[in-house]
């Protein structure tokens, strides 16, 4: 590259290039493999890596230190898939179960004591709750995450919500036996929900989608207008829970 390009430019040169590789390998690489794939400098594609991990492009295998791409990747070309092969993805699914309800629709996984939000198809209503994709959450307050913490054990639960007590503001700080008592139920109801949360005079409801090979796990929550739960909270689960279920029909 010319080294007059701009800087901002040759970064972004650099993310393509990334997502890239990762679709010509077809499987899950380390910071090495990528950097001596591509010819970058080893810092440089490890700070890169770390950056699209962040935002929720890419994912890190703790054990074998690999990375892969999200959904996210995907979900931004899905369109483009239904426009021309015809409906079926988890895009098409997803915006099904907004027209079907009118409310909010997003799609999170977890991110140590967060969860990032890798879809949000805003709700069809003026005051819906809307929230830009990428946006993050405290694991141990939102219904996905409540959802996702069901996958793990007591104690890994408790575990999850001191690291999160240990970063989070006096405020924000969580009951860890309440929580737990929470978790448990939505473990055994199969879903969770949240009111006067992520603000006042609104809530969601949340449930856990189909694991998909080589995929963090993921929920998927309605966010919408406390009054909507309030009047039509049956109803709304009974679609969340038939909307995940056909993902694997």
């Amino acid at each position: 590259m010319d080294e007059k390009t701009p800087s901002t430019i040759k970064s972004a040169r650099r993310v393509l290039e990334v997502l890239e590789l990762f679709a010509e390998r077809r499987g899950p690489a380390t910071v090495s493999a990528v950097a001596e794939a591509l010819d970058y400098p080893l810092s440089s594609t490890s700070v890169l890596l770390r950056s699209l991990e962040r935002l929720g492009y890419l994912q890190q295998d703790t054990a074998t230190r690999e990375f892969r791409p999200t959904l996210r990747v995907m979900l931004l070309g899905t369109w483009m898939h239904d426009d021309l092969f015809g409906q079926g993805s988890l895009l098409s699914s997803m915006n099904t179960l907004r027209l079907r309800t009118g409310q909010t629709v997003m799609v999170g996984l977890r991110q140590g004591v967060h969860v990032r939000f890798i879809l949000s198809l805003p709700s069809l209503r003026a005051n819906g709750l809307k929230f830009p994709v990428g946006v993050m959450r405290p694991v141990c307050q939102s219904s996905v995450g409540k959802m996702l913490l069901t996958r793990e054990t007591d104690r890994d639960v408790q575990r999850i919500a001191r690291a999160a007590n240990a970063q989070a503001e006096p405020e924000q700080r969580v009951d860890v036996a309440a929580l737990l008592d929470e978790v448990r139920r939505s473990r055994l109801q199969g879903w969770a929900e949240t009111r006067d949360y992520p603000r006042t005079g609104f809530a969601t409801l949340a449930v856990l989608l189909p694991d998909l090979p080589g995929q963090a796990p993921m929920a998927v929550t309605l966010g919408m207008r406390l009054e909507t739960l309030q009047a039509r909270a049956d109803t709304l689960r009974q679609a969340l829970q038939e909307s995940a279920r056909r993902l694997v029909s």
